[in-house]
């Protein structure tokens, strides 16, 4: 896979993509389609997807469908989470209703987040690949993915609720499959139900 070096850069240990920046705003929050980014400086970050303020995404404890933005964002401000919004370019065919369901269908089809089996970004793979035409890589991590989106013109812009970007970049860790993995079977250890 080819990927334009415009689009982004990488240094050792993070990879920074180039990306219009604007002010954190609950009510443009609450609107369209949003990439949320938790703990974006950590390994791994958790992803979920945000479709006119319902908020989703599949754990290591299983799933979290149907939680309103302000609940979303008043954890964020409690547990002093560094969160980032990527806003994704408009679908310009389906109901926004519509996505929510289908959404909602991918996470069900996992009972949680497990190594080798899921991670949080699987049922948004899934997705975007209804969605956006984007095709689905099973051991694609969450950077790499963001590159093709953006290379691909599907994200609009980003914006967080912790420190200012410089230079309209997001700045973030870069990380293997093999390490990914071994963190959600630690993560995974108190939950352990297999």
């Amino acid at each position: 896979m080819s990927i334009p070096v415009q689009s982004f850069s990488m240094t050792e240990n993070f990879i920074q993509i180039k990306l219009n920046q604007i002010n954190f705003d609950s009510y443009t929050l609450s609107k369209q389609v949003w990439l949320v980014i938790l703990h974006y400086k950590r390994i791994p970050p958790h992803i979920g997807l945000m479709i006119d303020g319902n908020y989703n995404s599949l754990t290591i404890k299983g799933h979290e469908t149907n939680i309103d933005f302000q609940v979303l964002l008043k954890t964020i401000a409690q547990k002093k989470i560094e969160a980032c919004f990527i806003e994704l370019q408009k679908q310009p065919v389906f109901s926004s209703h519509f996505q929510l369901e289908i959404l909602q269908h991918y996470i069900n089809q996992f009972d949680f987040v497990k190594q080798n089996y899921a991670t949080c970004l699987s049922p948004i793979k899934l997705f975007l690949s209804e969605f956006y035409g984007v095709e689905t890589i099973s051991d694609e991590l969450f950077f790499e993915l963001l590159i093709r989106l953006k290379d691909n013109e599907f994200l609009k812009c980003f914006t967080s609720n912790s420190a200012k970007f410089d230079s309209n970049t997001i700045t973030l860790p870069c990380y293997t499959n093999k390490e990914l993995q071994e963190l959600i079977s630690k993560e995974r250890q108190p939950y352990y139900r297999e």
